[in-house]
């Protein structure tokens, strides 16, 4: 018996296990034809490009060079070679999966592993983020306009955009890859009749969808009643019916509730809120105003700049203001009533009185010997500039407050939707956020130089398939591994709700050796033994030791 060849496998045997349980490579080659004149299917080349993505993205031109050092029997199919799968055979899976509408295939996808993993629905919460690209792209193609638009990454680059509508699991449901300029007050009337479907094909009535502010619009609200959908969303300030709830909230008639909290610690924000109503662009909404005791660092600090700033002009005015003499009295008690008047400050206490002075008339040249000097008297101002902490309390408990817009009547499929249960449903608006993170993270994403702006569409979506990839892998371990079930992970850290890049890293030096038996048959077998942890992460995954050895 002889070693043949020893793997470096990972976590890559974990990451095609899940794949393969989904049936990605299986849904992908249904929808794609096969080229009978190539010696891989579309499938097996996305399960290829999937696993190059999650463990740090190569270049098309490199895929054959990394896939070289894989044990591609075991993380793919047996009888593979890693040579075909070049830039150029890769190049045309990738124009292949664009002929048959890759929308159209990720959709379905996404589908099937909602129905496999038995994910709730009901509650999505969709947004969009944009990816910056490096190439010229001066032609323009129907299937993807790579323009410059209002990039979140950088100025003056050109870019596409990603749109994404998941769970609370951070699964996408629905994802797409559009257009660099387009914006979010378009894509969400068109997004929703698409989720839409999505939501029959799985024989879902109807759902709420929870977007940022640009969802409050004529266009947004009817396109969720077509769609029998529900809308919630941080209704934009400048509205007038968030003016108007605004107002009510500092009415002394206003009853609002007890203060509230989301998390366990005791360092947690609190909030509390009142709930009206309004009509907005012929639809009947629910207002939600919300006081929270944590201002927004971004908030907190243009406060305190505009508090400093407002101490600096006082003390500027009154120093001018004070130096002024008047002969007069009335003249220095109308200057004193003007600078009153002109000032107004937000967070400062301004105190002005008239105080009158013995000013020595001065002479040209000498005094006489024993000349008594004439004595003027004058008026000045008085001027103390002290801060209001009463009044800066008020302005920050103002700017802590927002306005929750929402159709969804008051009892949804069983439940009470009070403001409670709002806030909390537009908490979860941060897993939309931190999928985006996943899309700008250079481990898995990097640059995309590609010249047809069809590939590159196509490759958009294959990070979002490795997204939905990596967030089943998370969403199951966290079933197993809790606050009150953790584990230890790589380097002794103790893992309470790890994510799977955490769990990546407990599998970093697992390897296996390909043995060739006397009769010429080869065996893999795992080199040592399965740690305590790492048994306990494959049980988690639903998965055996079986996915290391093909």
């Amino acid at each position: 018996m002889e070693i043949e060849r020893v793997y470096e496998m990972g976590y890559l045997p974990l990451v095609s296990g899940i794949m393969n349980q989904l049936g990605l490579r299986k849904k992908i080659d249904q929808l794609v034809p096969v080229d009978p004149q190539c010696r891989t299917t579309v499938g097996e080349a996305v399960q290829l490009l999937v696993l190059d993505i999650l463990s740090g993205r190569n270049a098309l031109v490199h895929v054959d060079k990394w896939a070289a050092q894989l044990d591609l029997d075991a993380l793919v199919r047996p009888g593979l070679q890693a040579a075909w799968f070049n830039d150029d055979a890769l190049g045309r899976h990738l124009d292949r999966l664009h002929e048959a509408d890759i929308h159209a295939v990720y959709s379905a996808f996404q589908l099937q592993v909602y129905q496999h993993e038995r994910i709730p629905m009901g509650v999505f919460h969709g947004d969009t983020t944009s990816m910056s690209v490096y190439g010229a792209y001066t032609q323009p193609t129907e299937a993807l306009q790579i323009v410059e638009g209002y990039s979140r990454d950088r100025r003056g680059a050109k870019q596409i955009q990603f749109g994404l509508i998941g769970n609370t699991d951070g699964i996408p449901l629905y994802g797409d890859v559009h257009d660099g300029n387009k914006s979010d007050k378009t894509w969400n009337p068109e997004v929703l009749e698409k989720l839409h479907a999505q939501c029959a094909a799985a024989k879902l009535d109807d759902f709420l969808y929870v977007a940022d502010s640009a969802v409050m619009s004529k266009s947004s609200l009817d396109a969720a009643k077509r769609a029998g959908a529900y809308l919630l969303t941080r209704v934009p300030n400048h509205l007038k019916v968030v003016k108007a709830a605004l107002a009510a909230a500092d009415a002394e008639a206003t009853t609002w509730t007890e203060n509230v909290r989301f998390v366990t610690s005791k360092k947690g924000a609190t909030y509390r809120w009142f709930a009206t109503e309004a009509e907005h662009e012929g639809h009947s909404l629910r207002l939600i105003v919300v006081e929270s005791s944590a201002l927004d660092k971004k908030k907190e600090k243009t406060l305190t700049r505009a508090r400093e700033k407002e101490a600096d002009q006082l003390e500027q005015a009154a120093k001018e203001a004070a130096n002024t003499p008047w002969h007069c009295r009335a003249d220095a008690e109308q200057a004193a009533e003007t600078f009153r008047r002109e000032q107004a400050p937000r967070f400062h206490q301004v105190e002005v009185s008239v105080v009158s002075q013995e000013v020595v008339r001065k002479k040209r040249g000498r005094p006489k010997k024993g000349e008594t000097p004439q004595v003027d008297t004058v008026y000045a101002l008085q001027i103390t500039v002290s801060p209001d902490d009463a009044r800066f309390e008020e302005a920050h408990r103002r700017a802590s407050r927002f306005v929750l817009g929402t159709t969804l009547p008051t009892q949804w499929r069983g439940e009470e939707r009070d403001g409670t249960a709002l806030l909390g449903l537009y908490k979860g608006q941060i897993h939309v956020e931190m999928n985006f993170s996943f899309l700008k993270d250079p481990v898995y994403t990097d640059e995309i130089y590609l010249k047809k702006p069809e590939r590159v569409k196509v490759l958009g979506y294959l990070f979002l398939l490795a997204l939905t990839i990596y967030r089943v892998f998370q969403r199951r371990i966290r079933q197993h591994i809790t606050e009150q079930k953790p584990m230890r992970g790589a380097g002794g850290r103790i893992l309470r709700k790890p994510t799977a890049a955490a769990i990546f890293q407990i599998f970093t030096y697992r390897k296996t050796a390909v043995l060739r038996l006397p009769d010429g048959t080869r065996l893999r077998q795992i080199v040592g033994s399965l740690s305590k942890e790492e048994r306990r992460v494959l049980h988690s995954l639903g998965l055996d030791e079986s996915v290391y050895l093909g």
